[in-house]
């Protein structure tokens, strides 16, 4: 397709990428004279970001550290005009028209808009790792696509609809939520992997990948299961607030560059920050205004919430446990598009020309995308902090002016922001000091009894404003409000009480055990492991596969397992769980034999007992004979299935059990009748000799 002819190239001082000089007289020319410059190269900034200006029909590419527009190019004709949204992954940059479903290839190198398909309106459009997908969540089809020529590579896969918003791992897997299964399903090479449970049929479900690995979040449960590449789970309990996040469920990010990911629960004004590395969150309430919010971003220690109400983006420190005065956009209602990239933050007014890049030192530079030097300009009108009245900011009447205010002046407000972390056997609350006159201190409310607070009570202005509390039930959750003590004008002493926290639990969730071994006994397989560090009120589930599979679950450290008594390779997998959810597993593969054991020769007075090279009482090879030896010891290994026998003498000795024996040096099979073994011959003696693993 045709190069759109009016697209830019400039120099950029600030990260030193320069155009050839003959590529921009080619751009000139074309400009001018409508000559194509099919052949152009263009380099762009290495760290930047492709953003929509539909309001001009054009895609823009933006310096991210300069905040400028190095680059930009016209959408095809039939897209004038249409809600458009931009996929890109590295090279890869798709343009994706939501109105008619066309998808149309950017050659980032040529600023030319080439290739277009229709792949279908409402079709999820996904590139990563190298490599790019369509997900249809009403027909529930999945299907690898080429980044290039927008075809179909492989085969498709139908998982049950309607699908959630899908994402792409750091290894260019494919990951679908399926809500009406409760689970995430991965799809690679044109096949499905076995999914993975993360709830209950119909569930509310959004995936987030933290730093390349899928995070469910179950609203319906409030919880949030990480997938390791391992194929290891993760999962954490959350506050049970999370279910009051309302229609939809958490606003959830569809992407984080680090490990921790922000969730934002509308109906219930709170922010939960998960750690998808170690499985702790803190989770703070905050007194936001009735606005419409997008999923929130993680930068650094802060959370940017994109408020479309307001067109800007509320910045929360979650380091200082505080509001930052927001960062306007838009500064009036409008659709953002946020997404952080290489470490930078981009919100992007899609419709108009305004867009903001936010670095991790909190640096932003507002950016026109219709220009190519654009300052940054100023705010119309003041966006209030979080809890702050929306009203503008009363006139201020010069000091000369002002009557004066009998008393002691207003009384403080309430403690703001109630944050909760959850600690091994604690509970963590943070706070944000009042506001006003007379402030005696601060006391934290709600200790029930059993329970420690440290320290009993913070002064005024002492800080750190954090209270900790020792005691509890981990099966528990627990609430709790900060009081400021103040004076007031008649010097009584009085109490204003803040809003309760989120619930919380005094317990973390525990980590994956370690010390995971397993021996062959007599009583069956006997499996240790040790606790994980900091666990407390933890119950263990041991998994294990091989020749028997199953499970067990208890408090212990350790579990004789009576069913397996086959030798073979097994697989055995511990997790460890509590209130605050269940931690990785330990996994661990182990070639088990069972141990050997002295039983005494039975049936064999005056006569001969052959011991053969197989489990075969009449065709086996003999490797050697023993006679007339009732009650000689013998070692038995294990016991096997065989060929059918039945002796020429006694129709009662018939069977096809064999035990593995050594004998006076020869090792071989006899006949299951002539050993003393527990139980009838005829069956397995169980975990007190061993079966054979064939």
């Amino acid at each position: 397709m045709q190069a759109f002819l009016g697209s830019l190239f400039r120099r950029d001082r600030l990260t030193g990428q320069v155009a050839i000089g003959l590529v921009g007289v080619l751009v000139i020319a074309a400009a001018v004279y409508g000559v194509g410059v099919a052949s152009a190269k263009y380099r762009l900034a290495d760290v930047g970001a492709w953003l929509t200006a539909a309001g001009r029909g054009l895609v823009v590419h933006v310096n991210g550290p300069a905040g400028k527009v190095d680059g930009k190019t016209g959408v095809i004709p039939q897209m004038r005009g249409h809600n458009i949204k931009i996929v890109q992954d590295g090279a890869t940059v798709l343009i994706v028209d939501l109105d008619t479903g066309v998808v149309s290839r950017l050659d980032p190198s040529q600023l030319d808009v080439g290739t277009s398909r229709p792949l279908g309106r409402g079709i999820q459009i996904l590139a990563g790792a190298g490599k790019a997908y369509t997900v249809d969540s009403v027909k529930g089809v999945v299907q690898e696509i080429d980044p290039v020529g927008l075809a179909p590579v492989g085969a498709s896969a139908t998982l049950p609809p309607i699908l959630g918003q899908a994402g792409i791992d750091a290894r260019g897997a494919l990951w679908v939520p399926v809500s009406r299964n409760g689970e995430v399903a991965a799809f690679s090479g044109g096949r499905l992997q076995p999914p993975v449970r993360v709830g209950k049929s119909g569930d509310a479900l959004a995936l987030t990948m933290a730093a390349g690995d899928p995070v469910v979040t179950n609203s319906t449960a409030a919880t949030a299961t990480v997938v390791r590449s391992s194929g290891a789970k993760l999962t954490v309990s959350l506050p049970t607030t999370v279910r009051q996040a309302g229609r939809g469920g958490v606003l959830a990010p569809a992407a984080t560059d680090g490990k921790i990911v922000p969730l934002l629960a509308r109906g219930a004004g709170s922010l939960v920050t998960v750690d998808t590395d170690t499985g702790r969150f803190t989770s703070t309430r905050l007194a936001m205004p009735k606005h419409r919010y997008r999923p929130p971003q993680m930068l650094g220690a802060k959370v940017y919430i994109p408020d479309e109400t307001a067109g800007a983006l509320l910045v929360y420190d979650s380091a200082g446990n505080r509001f930052e005065t927001p960062v306007p956009v838009t500064g009036r209602p409008s659709r953002l598009d946020v997404f952080v990239r290489d470490g930078l933050l981009w919100a992007n007014d899609p419709s108009g020309p305004r867009a903001v890049v936010i670095d991790r030192q909190s640096g932003g530079k507002g950016i026109d995308k219709y220009k190519d030097r654009v300052p940054g300009g100023s705010n119309r009108r003041p966006i209030p902090l979080p809890g702050a009245s929306e009203a503008p900011p009363p006139t201020r009447t010069p000091p000369s002016r002002r009557p004066q205010q009998p008393g002691r002046g207003q009384p403080p407000s309430a403690p703001s922001n109630v944050s909760v972390a959850p600690g091994a056997g604690t509970m963590r609350i943070d706070f944000q000091p009042s506001q006003g006159d007379g402030v005696i201190g601060y006391v934290l409310k709600d200790v029930q009894s059993g329970m420690t607070a440290s320290p009993s009570a913070i002064p005024q202005g002492a800080g750190p404003f954090t209270f900790t509390v020792r005691g509890g039930d981990c099966g528990r959750e627990y609430r709790f409000r900060v009081a400021v003590r103040y004076r007031d004008a008649g010097g009584r002493t009085r109490e204003q009480v803040s809003a309760a926290s989120d619930p919380v639990r005094p317990c973390v969730t525990p980590g994956a055990p370690t010390g995971l071994a397993a021996k062959a006994t007599s009583s069956g397989a006997k499996v240790s492991w040790a606790p994980p560090q900091g666990a407390a009120d933890v119950t263990y589930r041991l998994a294990y596969t091989g020749p028997v599979s199953g499970s067990a679950t208890g408090p212990n450290t350790s579990a004789t397992l009576g069913d397996v008594y086959t030798n073979g390779n097994y697989n055995f997998t511990v997790t460890a769980a509590n209130g605050a959810g269940t931690g990785a597993a330990a996994t661990l593969d182990a070639t088990l034999n069972g141990p050997t054991a002295g039983y005494p020769v039975e049936r064999n007075g005056n006569s001969d007992a052959y011991i053969r090279a197989t489990p075969d009482g009449t065709n086996g090879s003999v490797v050697a004979t023993m006679h007339d030896n009732n009650g000689e010891t013998v070692t038995v290994h294990y016991q096997q299935k065989g060929a059918y026998y039945t002796h020429p003498n006694d129709s009662n000795l018939a069977g096809d059990m064999y035990v593995k024996i050594t004998w006076q040096g020869k090792t071989g099979y006899v006949l299951g009748y002539l050993v003393d073994t527990p139980g009838d011959w005829r069956s397995f003696a169980g975990p007190a000799v061993w079966k054979c693993a064939g």
